[in-house]
């Protein structure tokens, strides 16, 4: 049985704190910018239009920020592929444990420039029902611009998404060879 024995140890991908750091003071940037923005409002030098998107950039970035802060300080790795399928804690939309007999296909795409790997369920409506609140329904506005309600991001992660891709595949090849043993 092939898919027991080459691939009986888990590959962990875990993110690159360097980028976290760089995204941390990114956001930092766009707190300061949104408050700047909000102050000038309540100053009267700026219309309110100035003042809700200084809020919403306040907001906003400031829970990318305690995102990235948290992840800062996570030691548990990003992506663990191994026996059972592919642990997803690599963003904030992370799904946990996709078992490989839960999948439909894998693919490795491109939107506005940043590679991502889809993840295509057998049943997408039974994984959007089990997701709650907020997490919900970005998983939904998600879906509404690319196919896969799974999606994995380089952003972060230290491995090149393209060899993370292949690991997936020679996995999931493996586990669906298996399964006709």
């Amino acid at each position: 049985m092939v898919h027991s024995t080459i691939f009986s140890f888990p590959l962990k991908v875990y993110m690159g704190k360097g980028k976290l750091w760089l995204m941390s003071f990114g956001c930092l940037i766009f707190i300061a910018i949104g408050g700047w923005f909000f102050a000038e409002y309540l100053n009267g030098n700026l219309i309110l239009a100035y003042g809700i998107v200084g809020i919403c950039c306040v907001m906003l970035f400031g829970a990318c920020l305690v995102y990235f802060i948290r992840k800062l300080f996570d030691r548990s790795p990003a992506l663990v592929i191994d026996y059972d399928g592919i642990l997803d804690n690599s963003s904030y939309l992370a799904t946990g444990l996709v078992r490989w007999e839960n999948i439909q296909q894998i693919e490795l795409y491109q939107l506005a420039g940043q590679k991502m790997i889809g993840i295509q369920l057998k049943e997408p409506e039974a994984y959007l029902e089990s997701q709650r609140g907020l997490k919900r329904q970005l998983i939904k506005i998600n879906q509404g611009m690319v196919q896969a309600p799974i999606n994995i991001a380089q952003s972060a992660l230290r491995m090149p998404l393209a060899q993370i891709y292949e690991e997936m595949m020679m996995r999931w090849h493996s586990y669906q060879g298996s399964r006709l043993s």
